[in-house]
């Protein structure tokens, strides 16, 4: 039976290899869906595509998490990364909360004000 021998750095160029087919494929997701919500006649359209910046904000701040991730120089050093994600992640969800429901409220004003 042959031996398997990886070595940390292929592990590395590895994960991140996967990484970036990940970001590419994010990236056209996301292209896609401000195509479809651009052409939408919907009116909470708006909404919408400001939830999918949210989202995209999000999910890149994770890929950007995995790329520190896969670059840790040791278990302390990974810990401390994720540490500092997961302020960041609660920081940025409290902010985004706030502008939907700003963005809601503002939504729903509308429907109440007399139309002129």
């Amino acid at each position: 039976m042959a031996e398997i021998n990886v070595s940390a750095e292929s592990m590395r160029a590895s994960l991140s290899e996967a990484l970036g087919r990940l970001r590419k494929a994010n990236s056209d997701y996301f292209e896609l869906l401000e195509r479809a919500l651009g052409s939408s006649p919907l009116p909470v359209a708006n909404q919408a595509k400001e939830f999918c910046a949210f989202m995209q904000h999000n999910v890149t701040a994770t890929f950007d998490l995995g790329d520190k991730l896969i670059n840790a120089k040791d278990m302390q050093d990974a810990l401390e990364l994720q540490a500092d994600f997961f302020q960041d992640q609660m920081r940025s969800l409290t902010d985004q909360g706030r502008a939907m429901s700003e963005s809601a409220m503002k939504a729903a004003g509308g429907m109440f004000s007399p139309k002129v």
